[in-house]
């Protein structure tokens, strides 16, 4: 506490402070000027567009009807001065269109908005125009003597007086109406300027104090400092800095260059704050500069020191290495912002479940590790830590309105059956590792690990050399058209028959694969071999390849392809690649320019086990996708779970309305065949119509499906 109250008068005694106090000041008097302007502007705009738009019209109106009223009496006068009865009808007619219009006229006042007219008035003048138009119409209505008397006494000449009367009343009040706001309108716009121009002295005012007191308070006291500094430089140790009341940074300064220059011991103590600087950089070397947490290097440090001859070597110690489940999508489809912001969240909470002389470690990425003191090879305490660390990254972690739910899978390894560090740490990865493919989250090392390692790393070496030997050959699974049962393409399958291990199945080697960066040489044989295989097979049949994630990602992925196929001699529209949807999660832009090119120049592309991941109908939305293949997990369960079957129904008629294919994988007999076939499916592909086959038995179903005239028209 009384370090921040320290804290806080320092801040506050500051020029720093000051400053920013002041452009504080300057900010919210431009913000509130402005604001003001605007506001102002706003209302005077919104008074003149009422003028323009109910002043001017008014106006025109009132114009118009005390133009015409006039025209009105002076035709009832010259019809008692008409000298023959054609021109007693043609007053008579321009009479009765004087009346009617000014009918209409005295009709449309009505139209005039209420607080745009003095209602008094209005009435007045309605009972008068009334009152006027009855006399009119007796005296000159069909029938009529349409004699007129021209005498002032006369009551129409009477009624028509206080009719004007009238008129000129509502005129002058719409004329005091429109002038009181052009007026006010003036008088805002002064008021704006007066402000405005007493912000701008105020703010000169102000601006022109600052400076003087800036001047004062700290450009002279700088240039003191910097020529007492200068003369130190050279020698010189006889001038002296006035002292400066406060405690400011200038003051600080000041203070700073006495002691500097009158205080040798002073400067041994500033030599000892070198070395404490330098320990710093050094536990910075130590430290991960996003989690804060200790490192790589300090984590080997502490293990070196349980392994070695320091005073923590006559107690063991267990290393828990963590490493975070379901991360890779939040830095793909959030950013690494909100990625590193998790993983600053992951560290506070691993601080929280260290145990006491414990070290909670980043090792990198989305990696930790956890040192635990331990008496003894008992892993109990190890184990009960990893559970306490999966409890502590359960719940959600909120980055910003953003939900993010992660887990954990931890490798528990003990220090007592290791030899070194290295052992230590190699333990620990390969325990990581298992618990990551099994079902429980934490795995406890046991010796037989390592050979399950040693046997995964036997199998990378294998897969170089079948790579190298052409050993991996392309299989081909029939797909067929559910509706005539005729063949219509075929998958490449990879197989692999290595002469020490013996048949590898794809779901070991194809991972393998894809960790190792061997994943594009694989693909470019298996696709080599094919584009030879299919030379002489129909030109209807399609071949379907499944692409990885790594190769749709690679920006040139579509031109190396097509070279490909070029220099086979394969066109490019026999040719469709199945995408799975991981493959489509990240630079979203990429993959689908990626997918464009390759659709541009006839590739077709299918996505893989439609259904499977969590963002199905957003792909079909952004990328243009020929043909979806339902996995096989709902096709194989169509009869015994019913929302398996519904979901299967969905993702037909979703396709249809899309204008794309569907392709059901996993059909094993006819029953489900018909059943698929029935909710609309086009093509169909499991054990029922075939397993996959190598290259000449293909060639033999092919020419038999040729002779049969089964193959697709």
């Amino acid at each position: 506490m009384m370090t921040a109250d320290i804290v806080s008068r320092s801040w506050s005694n500051s020029i720093q402070a000051r400053m920013t106090l002041v452009i504080i000041g300057f900010c919210f008097l431009v913000a509130s000027v402005t604001s003001f302007s605007i506001v102002g502007l706003r209302t005077i705009d919104a008074r003149m567009r009422s003028i323009a738009q109910f002043g001017v019209v008014e106006t025109q109106f009132f114009g118009q009807l005390a133009d015409h009223l006039p025209d009105l009496r002076l035709a009832e006068v010259l019809l008692e001065r008409a000298e023959n009865e054609r021109e007693r009808a043609e007053v008579l007619a321009d009479l009765g269109q004087q009346r009617e219009f000014l009918g209409r006229l005295a009709e449309k006042m009505d139209a005039i908005p209420a607080d745009r007219i003095n209602a008094a008035l209005r009435d007045q003048f309605r009972a008068a125009w009334a009152d006027y138009a009855a006399l009119h119409d007796r005296q000159f209505s069909a029938g009529a003597d349409h004699r007129v008397d021209a005498s002032l006494r006369n009551p129409i000449h009477q009624a028509f007086i206080a009719t004007e009367e009238a008129m000129d009343r509502l005129i002058a009040d719409n004329q005091d109406r429109i002038e009181r706001e052009v007026a006010a309108a003036n008088a805002l716009s002064q008021s704006m300027m007066m402000t405005m121009i007493a912000a701008a002295l105020v703010a000169s005012l102000t601006s022109l104090v600052l400076y003087l007191r800036a001047r004062r308070n700290i450009f002279s006291p700088l240039s003191n400092i910097t020529r007492a500094l200068t003369a130190l430089a050279r020698g010189r140790t006889d001038i002296e800095l006035p002292k400066r009341p406060g405690r400011d940074e200038i003051a600080r300064l000041t203070a700073a260059y006495g002691v500097f220059r009158s205080n040798l011991a002073e400067l041994k103590h500033a030599h000892g704050q070198a070395k404490v600087a330098h320990r710093a950089a050094e536990a910075m070397a130590h430290q991960d500069p996003l989690t804060k947490l200790p490192n790589r290097r300090a984590l080997a440090s502490k293990l070196c020191a349980f392994f070695g001859g320091d005073h923590e070597a006559d107690n063991g110690c267990a290393l828990l290495i963590v490493d975070l489940d379901r991360f890779k999508p939040v830095n793909d489809l959030h950013g690494h912002m909100v990625g590193d912001l998790v993983l600053c969240a992951v560290a506070e909470r691993l601080r929280t479940v260290a145990p006491p002389k414990g070290l909670a470690v980043r090792i990198g990425g989305d990696e930790f590790a956890m040192i635990m003191p331990l008496t003894g090879d008992n892993p109990q305490p190890a184990c009960a830590l990893a559970e306490r660390i999966i409890e502590a990254l359960r719940p959600p972690i909120f980055v910003g309105d953003l939900r993010v739910e992660i887990g954990a899978s931890i490798g528990v390894a003990l220090s007592k059956r290791m030899k070194d560090p290295a052992g230590l740490l190699s333990a620990g990865d390969i325990a990581m590792y298992r618990a990551k493919k099994s079902q429980d989250s934490i795995c406890l090392f046991e010796p037989e690990m390592e050979v399950d390692a040693r046997r995964h790393a036997e199998l990378e070496n294998a897969l170089r050399r079948a790579l190298a030997a052409g050993e991996i050959a392309p299989h081909y699974q029939p797909i067929v058209d559910l509706d005539t049962r005729k063949l219509r393409g075929f998958e490449i399958l990879a197989r692999w028959r290595d002469p020490q291990l013996g048949q590898v199945s794809p779901e070991i080697f194809i991972p393998v694969a894809e960790r190792r960066g061997l994943i594009l040489n694989l693909f470019a044989d298996l696709l080599a071999q094919a584009c030879l295989d299919a030379a002489h097979w129909p030109q209807d049949l399609v071949l379907s390849m499944n692409v990885s994630p790594s190769q749709l990602r690679h920006i040139d992925f579509p031109e190396e392809l097509l070279a490909r196929l070029h220099t086979h001699g394969f066109a490019p529209d026999k040719l469709e690649i199945e995408i799975t949807e991981t493959a489509l999660i990240g630079d979203v832009d990429a993959v689908r320019d990626v997918i464009r090119r390759l659709r541009a120049a006839g590739v077709k592309v299918a996505l893989d086990d439609f259904g499977m991941g969590f963002s199905s109908l957003n792909h079909l939305r952004q990328f243009k996708i020929d043909k979806v293949k339902i996995d096989r997990s709902f096709t194989k369960i169509i009869f015994d779970d019913p929302e398996s079957a519904f979901i299967v129904q969905s993702v037909i008629h979703l396709a249809h309305g899309l204008n794309l294919k569907v392709v059901a994988e996993g059909i094993e007999d006819e029953r489900t065949a018909e059943m698929i076939r029935l909710m609309g499916c086009d093509l169909g592909q499991g054990y029922h119509f075939g397993k996959a086959l190598a290259g000449p038995d293909a060639a033999a179903l092919v020419a038999r499906v040729r002779a049969a005239h089964g193959f697709a028209a």
